[in-house]
């Protein structure tokens, strides 16, 4: 009721004198519908303002439909240079291969004999950036030439972004030195962001230091890549040297420390920033949840995901997953399906947290029904899915249904184990006292198998008192590894198990003949 009353309040504007104003009232899509049947029969749908207003309203407002800004396109019999550049526009700010639709647009234009102008190209340009089409980029920059648009700083930027955002560093520099008196903030920071996009941080640097003047952008892509790239102090100097920073600052340099597992810091200046005042962005509480996941902190965990609740993030697919993900490897696996089950999407990576969880945490039929959930919703399963269900089936001595699922894998599925996958199998297999069965399975390998698959077959062995078998494995693993002084160990532990002193002195000699090191052991003990 109350919908229909705001349309009828709508309709009543378009005889206001400014059609401007009365497209804003509009509140939903369905509202712009009704206003243009109500132009059409009025007869002032086909005046070209009128057309040209509502084309904008319905391709690159608020209330944006473009299949309807297509169709309001196609009915008009010779559209001006605007609309062409009103639907360039809306494709160019749709994401993946959506926005080429907006090139074709363009090639239309020039077809139908209509002249683009300096607003036409940058937008053409934005769509070849956006979905890497270099070679377009390429043949845009020629009609740049053409049409006398070259020495737009507007055109200029974008052509820079477009080569940037291709990895063609060589062609943008060239045009950057070439407009070298035409270029401003933004000819710098795409410069700058593109080899750091590019891995040349060092050239990235360089134009750094030479900029006139920084903009936060160019800070933040300085620190980024100096994170990316490991070279976390020197991403903290520049931190520490910013004039202001926003929360993409913050976010920079967080994720740095999370990504070089820093994880203390990135908790530590996660808590500077909230604490100074600053609203983290979902960039920032990804890190430090990923942080958290990384240290087990489940009390930090439990903080943020109520900061998250309090702040009013939005659940979607990456937030969630990570808040999946730090729970179960936190050990609260009823927190984590609570979480999953409140999320409105799902992807791939978030059924495999999911699943990674429950299997974590020794629920390996949940993780198997999980799993079987998730396929007959249409999600196809990868190779990390299957190496959480075939660790789950593994923690759960489920040996029929890790069978079945490497099945599925390999023949359903088409996919060539990991050695995780392997791994899995053979330590479901040896945990179930299956160990010739195991060994026949890593003889059958399609790769070259681990010697830590041998080692851990070695200690079945011990487990279920096969030692004949356990003698042949360790000794074989001795022959890959003569120079392993914990392969030594290990079979030395097999013969004391069931008090074989003799051997236990003839592998003790070897290893002291051999003269191996022994691996050396660590503490967390500070002395």
């Amino acid at each position: 009721m109350a919908s229909n009353e705001a349309a009828a309040r709508a309709l009543e504007l378009l005889h206001h004198p400014s059609l401007s104003q009365a497209l804003n009232a509009f509140a939903r899509p369905s509202h712009l519908k009704q206003a243009h049947a109500h132009l059409l029969v009025a007869g002032l749908a086909r005046r070209l303002f009128t057309a040209t207003r509502l084309l904008a309203c319905a391709a690159v407002s608020a209330l944006r439909d473009l299949r309807y800004a297509e169709a309001m396109f196609g009915g008009v019999r010779a559209p001006t240079f605007f609309m062409y550049n009103t639907m360039i526009r809306a494709f160019s700010e749709c994401p993946g291969q959506d926005c080429l639709r907006g090139v074709a647009y363009y090639v239309r234009m020039l077809r139908n004999g209509v002249f683009p102008d300096n607003f036409t190209h940058p937008f053409v340009l934005r769509s070849c950036s956006l979905s890497s089409q270099l070679l377009v980029g390429r043949q845009v920059h020629t009609h740049v030439v053409k049409f006398g648009s070259g020495r737009d700083i507007y055109v200029v930027n974008n052509m820079l972004s477009m080569y940037s955002s291709c990895g063609e560093m060589g062609d943008a520099r060239q045009l950057f030195d070439e407009c070298s008196g035409l270029v401003d903030v933004v000819s710098w920071t795409s410069l700058v962001t593109g080899y750091v996009k590019a891995g040349d941080i060092d050239v990235a640097r360089s134009y750094f230091d030479r900029m006139p003047r920084r903009n936060v952008v160019s800070w933040n892509a300085m620190i980024s890549g100096y994170a990316q790239s490991g070279r976390i102090s020197d991403a903290r100097k520049l931190f520490d040297m910013m004039p202001e920073r926003d929360a993409s600052s913050w976010s920079a340099m967080i994720s740095g420390y999370a990504q070089c597992k820093m994880c203390a810091d990135a908790l530590g200046l996660f808590k500077e920033m909230v604490g100074g005042g600053i609203m983290a962005n979902e960039a920032a509480v990804v890190s430090a949840v990923s942080a958290c996941a990384q240290l087990h902190a489940i009390e930090w965990g439990t903080w943020l995901h109520e900061y998250t609740v309090e702040n009013g993030s939005a659940m979607n697919v990456i937030l969630g997953t990570a808040l999946v993900d730090m729970h179960g490897k936190c050990g609260n696996v009823e927190k984590a399906v609570e979480v999953f089950n409140l999320m409105p999407e799902r992807n791939v990576c978030s059924w495999n947290s999911m699943i990674a969880s429950l299997a974590l945490n020794a629920h390996g039929k949940q993780a198997l029904s999980l799993f079987w959930q998730m396929q007959r919703l249409g999600h196809t399963p990868n190779h990390i899915t299957f190496t959480a269900v075939l660790s789950g089936c593994s923690h759960s001595g489920l040996v029929e249904e890790g069978r079945q699922i490497f099945s599925l894998m390999t023949e359903k599925y088409q996919l060539e184990p990991w050695s995780e996958h392997y791994g899995s199998m053979v330590d479901l297999l040896g945990r179930a006292g299956l160990i010739r069965e195991a060994v026949e399975f890593v003889k059958g390998m399609h790769i070259e198998p681990h010697p830590g698959l041998w080692g851990a077959l070695v200690a079945a062995c011990k487990i279920h008192g096969e030692i004949e078998l356990g003698k042949q494995l360790g000794k074989h693993l001795i022959d890959l590894e003569p120079d392993h002084g914990g392969r030594y160990a290990l079979l030395s532990d097999l013969f004391a198990s069931i008090e074989r002193w003799d051997d236990v002195e003839l592998v003790r000699n070897s290893f002291l003949r051999r003269k191996v090191l022994k691996t050396p052991g660590n503490s967390i003990i500070e002395l």
